[in-house]
């Protein structure tokens, strides 16, 4: 084995000469919080789509957070990303974050979900890379739980997410 000595991208750009400026979603950038709360009915059928907050295709997201009332039943939500409702409203990536993230206990410590499904080796990546788009589309996408199995009972969710412009 070797000993090795590695660095992140942040770094790299640091120690390069001449030195490559990291931009404000990388490195030294502001944080931006985006929150939302909806109301699950007790009547709502699978594959509901619920919409939290709307956030630019340019930003690296940070943390996103969930909170929930217990939702008898409400054993698989997914958490990605749809078009806005005014441009269609259909999924990008409707499992990016999380996949069969279950609702049917209360939380009231927040759920950290940005690494539920998605690696960790992404965690530099900017919403449109990490979707595998070869380029920002400059969009607007709506962060969404995606109630599979939405459960049998109303109850509250809220999402918080913190971005890095």
């Amino acid at each position: 084995m070797a000993v090795a000595n590695t660095k992140s991208t942040a770094i790299t750009n640091a120690d390069a000469s001449p030195r490559v400026p990291n931009t404000g979603f990388f490195d030294g950038g502001g944080m931006q919080y985006a929150v939302g709360t909806v109301e699950v009915a007790a009547a709502d059928d699978n594959n509901s789509v619920y919409r939290f907050a709307r956030i630019p295709s340019g930003v690296r997201v940070h943390k996103i957070e969930i909170l929930n009332d217990a939702i008898t039943a409400g054993t698989d939500y997914n958490l990605g990303l749809h078009a806005p409702a005014t441009s269609g409203g259909a999924a990008v990536d409707d499992n990016l974050w999380g996949d069969a993230i279950d609702m049917s206990s209360a939380r009231i410590v927040p759920l950290d979900a940005t690494f539920e499904a998605l690696d960790i080796a992404n965690i530099e990546k900017r919403v449109w890379e990490a979707l595998g788009l070869s380029e920002d589309p400059f969009l607007e996408y709506d962060v969404t739980l995606t109630g599979i199995t939405v459960g049998s009972a109303a109850g509250t969710i809220s999402v918080r997410v913190a971005y890095a412009v």
